[in-house]
């Protein structure tokens, strides 16, 4: 644990889904290849393309493309990507996931999911792992005006909930969930098992960092 101070129970919790939730980076990386090869191309570079996750696929797909793509290539990639999804089987949630969400309900947390994935696949994940009736709202990349890291994903999120940013902390794995957290006015706390490390989400402003969700569970509901 990294930088926990002032961290503790909150009224609501904010969390991302993909490398936060779910362990999805291989199905990303599947579906981005799905993509690539359909429109000529050979398979994405693992260790680039999780350096971009967290990024609207429009621009994931604009640094893995061997060359300057056109607009209707990326949109045509887009579309593939998104169809290619909701044909396979989601993703599943790490370990420990399930458990902290249910502990945090119990506590009469108010929770919602922010995510650049299109909202029909996040809240398909969510129902295939029992949990879509756990959170008040799902806010997907395909209903708000700018994506991650503006703060328009949270702002929007928080309206749902009917919960005030200094309420609510965001959790997610990239730096695109701590800017988004902090510029809705939130408090930010970051996960080590998905894209980006320690380092690189406190310098981006998480209050604290976690490695694991056993730490991740200290950190969001104290002593309960």
């Amino acid at each position: 644990m990294a930088g926990s101070a002032g961290v503790g129970p909150h009224a609501a919790v904010l969390f991302d889904l993909d490398g936060t939730l779910l362990d999805s980076f291989g199905s990303i990386a599947d579906l981005t290849d799905v993509a690539l090869v359909e429109a000529g191309h050979a398979p994405c570079d693992r260790v680039t393309l999780r350096r971009l996750i967290g990024l609207p696929l429009e621009a994931v797909f604009r640094q893995v493309w061997p060359h300057d793509p056109h607009p209707e290539e990326v949109a045509r990639a887009i579309a593939t990507y998104r169809a290619a999804q909701l044909d396979n089987p989601s993703p599943t949630f790490f370990a420990g996931a399930r458990e902290l969400v249910d502990d945090l309900r119990a506590a009469g947390t108010s929770l919602a999911i922010v995510t650049t994935k299109g909202t029909p696949a996040a809240r398909r994940a969510l129902a295939d792992g029992n949990l879509l009736h756990r959170f008040g709202a799902v806010i997907g990349g395909d209903v708000v005006p700018h994506l991650k890291p503006h703060p328009a994903p949270a702002e929007m999120a928080l309206r749902h909930l009917g919960i005030s940013p200094r309420d609510a902390v965001v959790v997610g794995d990239t730096t695109h969930d701590v800017h988004m957290g902090v510029g809705a006015g939130c408090r930010a706390v970051g996960v080590t098992w998905g894209a980006h490390d320690a380092g690189t989400l406190l310098a981006a402003g998480a209050m604290a960092v976690a490695d694991d969700m056993a730490t991740l569970r200290a950190l969001l509901l104290g002593a309960r």
